[in-house]
């Protein structure tokens, strides 16, 4: 973590400069004083706008269910292909992995050759790739299916995000993408009752073939969406500069514009040496998102098992009731970011989110309070996934837009993986109480990043 905290005297004034950039958005915000008078799509996009948001929505909600398959029945898997603990852990590994990768090359692509035939390209991956594990059995292929798995849920994402925000509204944009952050727990809500209502009747193995069905999400993408009418002006525009400086007709303006935005997307998250500081501070914050969500939600069932007495039942019972809280959460934290902006709504989650969690493991005893109380607990720890689509598309032009959700939500995503190990690993000197501790810690580093380096862009008009 030491690179992201390397801060000169000579960068402080930037720092500064970058964390009160709301000012320089202030003509461009959507008055919210009349709700009735805001609009919801951008111009040219009535209709489709809704039919982005399903598509995104659905494809994300795809990703949760087929991510989380392998979770709810690796119990059998470990039983019929005889793995040892090492052996099934790699399953997941690989799946991490994939979507480390998947988030990386898919945004990219879906910059140059366009969101939709790339966003149902991901979902035909994964979908095709699961069903595949139903025919599996050498371990060594299941391998390679679970990273497939984890390159097209990677991918899918960030696609999904800068479609609906290229078509929503300033004023709706984290709301749009708060609904579409819903789909993840929905997906996981529907994995655990497929599961549990499917594996009696047709087994493990057909558990994995009901994941083709997302293939039809990816068809209904492909058949009724088009590109956001603010991607293809960029390309148009793109092509247009191309064009110019090819035939030696460019201006010295334009010329220095293609030289900016001609190459990789990767380059427009580094091309100065704000949108650099940005480009970090938006890393941190979703590295911590991540890292609390996975950290709670993959050792607290243990803890409660261990130290509480949870039975099975009552430890589903707790995964239920907090994911109504993180659903409650995250269409808040949507509604909030539109109205208060994007850094007083995480600002709120932060503070709160630290404070909660310290009252929860330390102060939160008995089995009632513990169960009721993860609630809130799933509220602050996974309710800022409302915010993360619209402020990660809101810093960066349209030529790069995927890149950028991909890349820097995937970065955060990837890195919070080893989450779970790293409290494993702290929990054999101080307890799992005890390392659990990392996760209110954290939130205090993600507000002073957020305040230093991420700039407000509430009801920014994109381009």
């Amino acid at each position: 973590m030491k690179q992201f905290f390397f801060f000169s005297a000579e960068l402080l004034p930037i720092l500064h400069k970058g964390a009160l950039q709301s000012t320089r958005y202030a003509k461009e915000e959507i008055s919210m004083a009349d709700e009735k008078n805001v609009p919801v799509y951008l111009e040219g996009e009535e209709g489709h706008h809704t039919k982005s948001l399903i598509a995104a929505t659905l494809g994300y909600a795809a990703d949760g269910m087929d991510m989380f398959f392998l979770s709810f029945v690796l119990v059998f898997i470990i039983s019929d292909f005889g793995l040892t603990p090492g052996q099934a852990g790699n399953l997941t590994l690989a799946t991490t992995l994939g979507i480390w990768a998947g988030s990386y090359i898919f945004g990219i692509l879906a910059d140059r050759i366009g969101r939709i035939k790339v966003l149902a390209g991901t979902i035909f991956l994964y979908s095709f790739a699961t069903a595949g594990i139903y025919w599996c059995n050498d371990y060594y292929v299941l391998l390679v299916l679970r990273a497939l798995v984890g390159l097209g849920i990677g991918g899918e994402f960030g696609i999904g995000m800068a479609i609906v925000t290229e078509t929503w509204a300033p004023a709706m944009r984290a709301r749009a993408t708060s609904w579409v952050a819903l789909g993840w727990q929905f997906g996981v809500l529907a994995a655990s009752l497929i599961v549990a209502v499917a594996v009696p009747y047709i087994g493990w193995r057909g558990v994995f073939l009901i994941g083709l069905i997302p293939a039809a999400i990816a068809i209904y993408a492909r058949m009724t969406l088009r590109e956001p009418k603010m991607f293809l002006e960029r390309q148009a525009h793109q092509k247009a500069l191309r064009e110019k400086v090819e035939s030696g007709t460019a201006s010295h303006e334009e010329q220095e514009e293609y030289d900016r935005i001609n190459g990789t997307p990767v380059k427009a998250l580094f091309e100065d040496r704000r949108t650099t500081i940005t480009t970090i501070g938006l890393m941190v914050m979703c590295l911590v998102q991540n890292f609390g969500y996975y950290a709670v939600f993959s050792w607290m069932p243990a803890i409660l098992a261990q130290q509480y007495g949870y039975t099975l039942a009552k430890a589903s019972g707790w995964m239920a009731i907090s994911i109504a809280g993180m659903l409650v959460g995250i269409t808040l934290f949507g509604i909030l970011a539109d109205k208060l902006g994007r850094k007083k709504t995480f600002s709120i989650w932060y503070i709160g989110g630290t404070i909660y969690c310290i009252l929860y493991f330390f102060f939160f005893t008995s089995q009632e309070a513990l169960l009721w109380g993860s609630f809130l607990l799933g509220l602050t720890v996974n309710g800022m996934m409302g915010g993360y689509g619209a402020i990660l598309a809101e810093n960066y032009r349209s030529e790069a837009r995927s890149t950028a959700e991909n890349f820097i939500f995937g970065t955060g995503r990837g890195l919070a993986g080893f989450g779970p190990a790293l409290i494993g690993w702290l929990a054999a000197s101080t307890g799992l109480l005890g390392a659990m501790s990392l996760v209110f810690l954290i939130y205090p580093i993600a507000f002073i990043v957020m305040h230093l380096m991420v700039p407000e862009t509430k009801g920014k008009v994109m381009e």
